[in-house]
This record gives structure tokens, sequence and C-alpha cells, in this order.
């Protein structure tokens, strides 16, 4: 590991004068850092070396937190990790500064999204310590993200597919004591509430499924002409009949009549299902969500807009796989819908949400996988 950019002059002085923290910040499962007064590494342990080999990531003092675990905010806003608009709501920035200030230890959770899409979630601690008269903080992470995973999927899973069939079974009663009346007009208005049941219900077990897939990088792209008007349609189709109850009116836009691209349209309707899902979870009676795209510059842009306004705080957190304005482990939706169009779409996804538009979700798509 000698490759890794180690700050020798504070590794020496521990290993000479502080012998004791120096031993034991090699030896325990979390990954150590000492921080200066802006924040910067000055050090980091073994821990950290391996984690970053495994993670692709380059390690280096000098270097605030986000900046060695590739923060997707502060890179993408070109600015320095602690400086951005959601630095704010960070758990690592708060236990850092409020270190700062006190000689108390703070613990917080923090999520962080990668500019690759890797999303690590993180339990980190703090406490200030003095080393030759000069004050620093000792930054501790867990990476707790292989369990908050599995605990998130299981809770999405089994969650959802509970109430699905707590709804199918009372349709089936229904049907049943319709049935037993021989009220056939009964049973006909029934029907498509199984039928859009069971539609739900194949569709969560293909999200979970296509979800759990995508994190392994096992997921297999299949490139194929897509006709997205037709895809847009089939999605608005999809919550006209599983969401009768909001009637809501769905309006597709489009600046051309057809529109074809060659890319994988399983993975593409899976992004947009989950885009419209949200748009109308987000939604009361009778609103209207618009769906539509455009073609500029040799790229497509897809857009969902809602009238509903996001919270500051929503906004810092939307694509983190553990975030969600619905309760804890409910935060995969937007998550998967970045997995899905960065890793496999080769696009982008990006949002904006005002008073003045509500609010909108964007991927942007090549036209073609291969780029042929």
């Amino acid at each position: 590991m000698d490759e890794f950019k180690y700050n020798m002059n504070m590794t020496n002085l521990l290993k000479d004068k502080f012998p004791v923290l120096y031993t034991v910040s090699e030896t325990v499962h979390e990954m150590l850092f000492i921080l200066d007064h802006e924040r910067r590494i000055v050090f980091f342990n073994r821990q950290f070396a391996d984690f970053a080999e495994n993670n692709q990531l380059n390690p280096a003092t000098g270097l605030r937190p986000g900046d060695v675990f590739r923060c997707v905010n502060a890179l993408e806003n070109a600015d320095v990790c602690g400086a951005t608009k959601f630095c704010r709501y960070c758990g690592a920035y708060q236990a850092i500064t409020a270190a700062l200030t006190d000689t108390e230890r703070h613990i917080e959770e923090c999520r962080i999204t990668a500019e690759n899409g890797t999303a690590y979630d993180l339990k980190v601690s703090t406490s200030r310590i003095t080393i030759e008269a000069n004050e620093f903080t000792l930054f501790c992470v867990l990476d707790t993200s292989s369990e908050n995973r599995k605990q998130a999927l299981e809770k999405i899973f089994f969650h959802d597919i509970n109430n699905l069939a707590g709804g199918l079974s009372l349709i089936v009663d229904f049907i049943d004591s319709y049935a037993k009346k021989d009220d056939i007009e009964a049973i006909k208005e029934t029907t498509p509430l199984l039928t859009g049941a069971m539609s739900s219900l194949n569709n969560e077990l293909r999200s979970s499924y296509m979800l759990a897939l995508a994190e392994k990088d096992e997921l297999d792209l299949r490139e194929e002409p897509c006709d997205i008007t037709k895809a847009l349609v089939s999605v608005a189709s999809f919550f006209k009949e599983t969401t009768p109850d909001k009637n809501i009116t769905f309006v597709i836009e489009n600046d051309r009549e057809e529109t074809i691209i060659n890319t994988d349209e399983n993975i593409l309707k899976r992004v947009t299902t989950n885009m419209t899902k949200n748009a109308v979870e987000a939604s009361g009676e009778e609103d209207t969500v618009i769906m539509g795209s455009r073609v500029t510059n040799d790229r497509l842009i897809i857009y969902v807009q809602n009238n509903s306004v996001m919270k500051e705080e929503t906004k810092a957190s939307i694509f983190q796989r553990s975030f969600s304005t619905k309760g804890m482990g409910r935060g995969l939706g937007t998550y998967s819908m970045r997995l899905l169009t960065e890793r496999y779409l080769k696009g982008a996804i990006y949002f904006s949400s005002t008073e003045e538009t509500g609010t909108v979700f964007y991927i942007e798509l090549p036209l073609s996988l291969s780029g042929r």
C-alpha cells in the first residue's frame, strides 16, 4: 500500500510520540481520519486505504472527507466539501463542525452518493484531540451500506407486497360475495380493480428484482429500437389502471410525431415508471401529471412534472438510497432511477422543484447505447 499518499509527518509523529494512538488506529475496524481545523485530512488509517482500493477511490491527505469519497454534491457544483448548499444536511459535516466547538463525542448517520452512482451509508463519530499543542478532529467512519441495503430491500419488498396482497385478498372477497348473490354487474365493476392490483404486484416484483441485479452489477443490457411515445403512453396507462381513486389526468407532450432511440426499453420503462410513480404519489386528487420528451443536441430528454414542491432537505437527499419522505427504509425509488440511468442507460438524471413549475424530473439519454 506504499502508493497511498499518507502525510508522513503526521504518521511519523504518531509512531514516535503517540504509539498507542497509532496502533489503535491501525487495528480498529472503523476507518479513522485525523482532520485539521479546516477539516482537511492529515492522516487516515489502513482500513480506509483498503476501503479506497476496493471502491476505486483516490485517498490523499489535504482533502476533505466528501472529496475522498467523491461526493456528487461537491463535485457537481465545483465547490468544496462543506461549502455546498447540501452540506448542512450531511451527518458527517454536522459531526465534524460540532467537534470543532466542544469536547463532546458526536455521532451521526451520513449518506453519500458518489459521482459513479455508488451510494454509501455511513455511521460517523467525531471528537476533539490535542496533538503537540494543536487541536485536531478524530473522525471515525463505519460503512453500514451492506446492512442498510439488505434491510431497506427487505422492508420495501415485504411492505409493498404485503399491502398489495392485502388489497388482492379484499378484492377477491368482494368478488366472492358478489358471485354468491349472482350479481354479475358488481363482478364486472370489480374485475378491473383485480386486474390493476395484479399489475401493481407484478410491477413491484419486477422493480425489486431489477434493482437487486443492478446493485450487484449483474443486470444485462439489451439494446433495441424503442418508440418513446409508446413507452410513455404505456407507463401512463399503467397508472390510470392502478390509481383510479386519484383520477389523475396524464398529459403526454412530444416535440415530434415519432421518436425512436436504441436503448434498453425494459430499463427505460422502469426508470420512467419510478419517475411517474413519484409524481402520482406527490399529486392530489384530480391533479395533472405531465410526461414528455424532446431531442436536443443529439440527446433525448424525458421529463415528468407534477405540481408539488419539495422541501430543501428533500432536494439535498433525493437520490440517496436510504432517504425518503415516506419514512425510514423507503428511499429506493429515486436512488434506483439514478443507478439505472447513469450506470446502464449511459445517461444523466436531474430535477427542478419551484413554486412556478412544480417538481420536474428529467433523464437525458444518448440516441443509441452503442454510439452508432
